[in-house]
């Protein structure tokens, strides 16, 4: 059964609802992971569970390629965990990440259990990780790990838009456009000669 075939009225009650799943290729050890408890079988593909030890970032979700940031948190990591996050480049960057949401059935019927999958996993953001960083005082332990999306320029100030920051990339040394943030709300008054 695919998303198609769902009836609009099932969809109205509230008789479908989705989880995450996420794919990253880390160069040795690659992980698919979802948003839940013990494995999981989704489009040919096994996850494993993770219940709340990962958080994601809001993401916003349109058609088409994937241009915004998502950042996964581990916010109650080891110390194990920790350790093993340090000096990671070549593990994790410019590796893919995918994630994913899976519908699935929240009612019994007709002999179907409630949690019946409903078609296959959808994509909704392919990306490249970068910049595994953890965090560590006496009180909490925290690794994160952000993914941008194919279109995203990783967070760097696009070149193109006339700002200091970018006049200043293509000519050093040129001072030209550095005011320009004064004069946003600046009125100028013109006088007739």
């Amino acid at each position: 059964m695919s998303i198609h075939d769902i009836p609009d009225e099932v969809l109205r009650r509230g008789d479908v609802a989705c989880t995450i799943l996420c794919q990253m290729d880390f160069a040795t050890k690659p992980q698919r992971w979802w948003l839940g408890y013990g494995p999981l079988t989704a489009g040919g593909v096994e996850y494993q569970g993770t219940g709340d030890a990962i958080k994601i970032s809001a993401m916003s979700i349109g058609y088409g390629m994937s241009a915004g940031m998502v950042r996964f948190s581990v916010p109650n990591a080891s110390p194990e965990m920790i350790a093993r996050c340090d000096n990671q480049e070549a593990e994790v960057n410019a590796r893919r990440c995918q994630v994913l949401y899976q519908l699935f059935s929240t009612i019994e019927r007709g002999g179907d259990h409630a949690g019946r999958l409903i078609g296959d996993p959808i994509s909704i953001f392919v990306g490249r990780m970068r910049n595994m960083r953890s965090t560590s005082s006496a009180e909490a332990r925290e690794i994160e790990l952000e993914a941008y999306g194919r279109l995203s320029w990783q967070g760097k100030a696009p070149f193109g838009r006339w700002t200091d920051g970018d006049q200043r990339n293509r000519y050093p040394g040129d001072l030209g456009l550095s005011l320009l943030p004064t004069l946003r709300d600046k009125a100028v008054t013109w006088f007739r000669t």
